[in-house]
């Protein structure tokens, strides 16, 4: 099985988390080890403003650019249903800029990530 890239996996017996890229069997290993396909992860989160439509993660300091970034918007209580999706031309080690698919109401607003190098 080939999973879709971001497309996540996770295996009952062995309790391992896998991403697909498209092309391995498997996906890729998300976490420690040294075997093939082992990738670094970091995760965050990051506040975000009032009336906005875009963030800026920055200050990553990776050592390579992530070849995936998996984002979610939330918002502890009410307000709007935000959509968010990451530019593919701002990944950089550094970080990245995630545009929204509408301005935040409420400053209560969290982006939560996944970049996988």
């Amino acid at each position: 099985m080939t999973p879709d890239a971001g497309e996540p996996l996770f295996t009952t017996d062995n309790k391992q988390l896998f991403i697909g890229d498209g092309t391995t069997a498997g996906g890729l290993l998300v976490g420690g080890g040294t075997g093939v396909g082992y990738v670094q992860k970091i995760c965050g989160t990051q506040a975000i403003a009032s009336g906005v439509d875009s963030v800026t993660v920055s200050g990553l300091g990776l050592a390579a650019a992530p070849g995936q970034v998996l984002v979610t918007v939330r918002k502890l209580t009410g307000g709007l249903n935000l959509f968010a999706t990451v530019r593919d031309d701002s990944i950089t080690t550094g970080g990245f800029t995630v545009d929204l698919s509408a301005a935040t109401d409420a400053a209560t607003y969290k982006l939560d990530y996944l970049a996988i190098v």
